[in-house]
């Protein structure tokens, strides 16, 4: 599973429940027309605990001289953040909007996350992000949710089936 794979289906989700624009933050275009939520993937990929898994299988080989190689897959799963901006003319509509879009993500969506192998693991405290636009407050609150996800990479390993060795051992 990809960072994504997993964005695309929280925003589309979070649009579907919420039945208002989300939009990126960074985008350049013209801003939806209040309220609305906006995303930021901000970490791409988190630090994993520990060693990978490591599962191997037996596979034909590529080369006509073998008849199989091992497939070694390490299986990690890694965090990655999504930041959520929810605006609104008033703040207090900003901050409950903020709170439907965290509770969507936290408990509507769990089991479409965990059918892909996905998991809301944390969410920060919903605060305060109005920021001063020439003279006017833009009334926003966000909250950050750490994901975290499956993922596996795969390798081929070529294997020596038989050896010959000729000449003798020198002492």
């Amino acid at each position: 599973m990809s960072m994504e794979t997993v964005t695309k289906l929280i925003v589309k989700r979070l649009h579907e429940i919420l039945n208002l624009p989300v939009v990126p933050t960074d985008n350049v275009g013209k801003k939806p027309d209040y309220p609305y939520v906006s995303y930021k993937n901000t970490t791409a990929r988190g630090k994993t605990e520990g060693q990978p898994i490591i599962e191997s299988e037996l596979v034909a080989s590529t080369n006509p001289l073998f008849e199989f190689d091992i497939k070694e897959t390490a299986i990690e799963q890694p965090t990655f953040t999504i930041s959520f901006m929810a605006y609104a003319a008033a703040a207090f509509d900003a901050s409950g909007l903020a709170q439907m879009a965290h509770d969507a993500l936290k408990h509507s969506l769990y089991y479409e996350l965990e059918d892909i192998n996905a998991v809301v693991v944390d969410t920060t405290d919903i605060v305060d992000r109005a920021i001063l636009i020439v003279g006017n407050y833009e009334q926003r609150y966000g909250f950050d949710a750490i994901i975290r996800i499956t993922t596996e990479a795969s390798r081929i390993v070529e294997t020596m089936e038989e050896i010959n060795i000729t000449g003798g051992i020198n002492e």
